[in-house]
């Protein structure tokens, strides 16, 4: 039991030659509790003898009136009084062999404080000498106390204030979450007074909490990592927002109380740790060594709570800009690899070009001035020249179509002259020229224009698609479905092939996958998003949408 340093100085005034004409076998000092759940209590705080163990008497609203009466002048009351508001703790005394003799209020400052009880062991009449020297008695100890709490509260602020700058030195200085909850449920534990603590994390789902952080003895049958929510005072505190104290959480009908008694938890204050106006966990502080947990308790907590908040916030975001930077550096590798790789594509296909050009153009139109030159010697010698000029026709008539598949490689003429759906169609009927791979183009919707970025953003994700299918997909047919919306357009390519896992692709090297990164990056570059769905042996899916942010209805390409 706790001993008000206080009171020490009260028991020597008792002691004194003065004091002892009152002829009390027992004093008590009793503590009005008013954090109490069903009502305030008397809680017995120091004693001169050793009559009682720790102990409190419920008290009612009848008795405070009388306790609180203007004057604070003592009561005498007896073990026979019947129908008295001290009945509860007459029957607490009588039950330790004592008489309750004197009753005195008292008051600090303007408030109530607690009550000081004068017990003999049987009944006695008191003069009125008897009453006046114990009013003193009472005013001194309530002097006494009042200065005791004063010094208390300066150290207890001073202490505080200390606790609150160490938090705060570790929040910018440290950048683990758990040192830095270690060390605010230390402090927690220390200016409360108490033997537990811990910090309680709101899961996803809103059913359990995760235990962050703990400490104390009396924890250690916590077994698991998690805790519900529902049933329990921590889950009481989530749903509103506020600060809560139970004064024995096994006996409390708003906790759950099997938990409590295999915790060992009895008194119990809990805060809440909000962020951004949202609660998303708690800090508990069980079994205060001395007494029970008061509005101050409740009030250090909650900035401690303020405090883990922060921390809890700060490492949430850090690692969310963890994330970010390494997302960002993944990107930025992967475009370096795509711009090494579009740069290669180009030179590639500038040797493509140039092998076209000079195997299949230039070698026929020098095979067109051959046969030139035969015609000319013909001509001179008078004869026939038409199989000479059958051949020379067809021979320029392959360099033009030659010529003219060089140029669609490098740019569809379709696209700019009719649009968007006219180019996929001619796209898909040569890939069936060249493959035999049977398709289908279906559009809905009225085609609208679209800005030229945009169309051969298109083209290019269809034309690669197609190549992928081609090349990977041992698909035999393809359907193309083009979809103008009011609000996008959407477009649809899916094909009868073996399928991959997109997962186990996309986690793979950026080399291994640049035809899909550069069509999502195509994608982007016009405000649109590429989804491909794809399951092995079921074929592959393609969706590109693009918003419909200039287009005019009604207009066609």
């Amino acid at each position: 039991m706790r001993t008000l340093p206080g009171w020490q100085t009260a028991l020597a005034l008792v002691r004194a030659p003065d004091a002892h004409v009152i002829k009390l076998d027992e004093l008590l000092f009793f503590e009005i509790d008013r954090n109490s759940e069903n009502s305030p209590l008397l809680v017995l705080r120091a004693q001169m003898g050793e009559s009682l163990a720790d102990s409190c008497v419920a008290l009612d609203d009848a008795t405070l009136e009388v306790l609180a009466r203007p004057g604070g002048e003592p009561l005498i009351l007896g073990c026979g009084d019947q129908d008295t508001p001290f009945e509860p703790l007459l029957d607490l005394l009588a039950r330790c062999g004592l008489a309750c003799g004197l009753v005195a209020p008292v008051q600090q400052g303007e408030g109530l404080s607690g009550c000081l009880v004068g017990c003999s062991a049987g009944p006695r009449s008191f003069t009125p000498a008897d009453v006046a020297v114990y009013k003193l008695l009472a005013s001194f100890l309530a002097v006494a106390l009042e200065n005791d709490q004063l010094r208390a509260e300066t150290d207890f602020r001073f202490s505080e204030a200390m606790s609150l700058e160490t938090v705060s030195s570790a929040l910018v200085e440290e950048r683990s979450l758990d040192a830095i909850l270690s060390l605010i449920i230390d402090e927690a534990m220390r200016l409360l007074n108490a033997q537990d603590a811990l910090v309680l994390l709101l899961q996803d789902d809103d059913q359990w909490f995760q235990v962050r952080a703990r400490k104390g003895q009396g924890l250690q049958g916590l077994t698991r990592g998690r805790l519900s929510v529902l049933d329990s005072l921590n889950g009481m505190v989530i749903r509103t927002g506020e600060p809560l104290v139970s004064q024995d959480a096994r006996t409390d009908p708003r906790a759950n109380q099997a938990r409590a008694r295999r915790l060992n938890v009895g008194t119990v204050v809990i805060a809440p740790l909000n962020i951004r106006q949202k609660t998303i966990g708690t800090i508990a502080v069980h079994n205060k060594r001395e007494g029970y947990f008061g509005e101050t308790d409740v009030a250090v907590l909650c900035s401690l709570a303020n405090q883990a908040a922060i921390a809890i916030d700060n490492a949430r975001l850090f690692r969310a800009l963890l994330g970010a930077r390494d997302e960002i550096e993944r990107k930025a590798t992967e475009l370096q690899q795509l711009l090494v790789q579009t740069l290669n594509i180009q030179e590639d296909e500038r040797r493509r070009i140039a092998a076209d050009i000079h195997d299949r153009v230039i070698a026929r139109i020098v095979g067109a001035l051959y046969e030139l030159e035969t015609c000319t010697q013909l001509y001179r010698r008078g004869e026939r020249l038409d199989d000479q000029l059958q051949l020379l026709k067809e021979l320029l008539n392959e360099a033009i179509d030659r010529t003219r598949a060089s140029i669609y490689n490098l740019w569809p003429a379709t696209l700019d002259h009719m649009g968007l759906v006219p180019a996929l169609r001619e796209l898909l009927s040569h890939q069936a020229a060249r493959s035999g791979l049977q398709h289908s183009v279906q559009v809905y919707g009225t085609p609208y224009r679209l800005r030229p970025e945009e169309r051969i953003a298109a083209y290019r994700i269809v034309q690669e698609a197609l190549n992928n299918i081609q090349q990977h997909g041992a698909a035999r047919g393809v359907e193309v479905t083009v979809r103008y919306g009011p609000r996008r357009l959407r477009i649809q390519i899916r094909d009868d092939g073996q399928g991959f896992d997109t997962e186990q692709v996309m986690l793979s090297p950026p080399a291994d996958h640049f035809g899909l990164i550069g069509m999502r990056e195509r994608a982007t570059s016009v405000g649109g998003t590429l989804h491909i769905e794809s399951t092995s042996g079921r074929g592959s899916q393609v969706i590109l949408e693009i918003p419909n942010r200039e287009a005019t209805a009604g207009m066609g390409e």
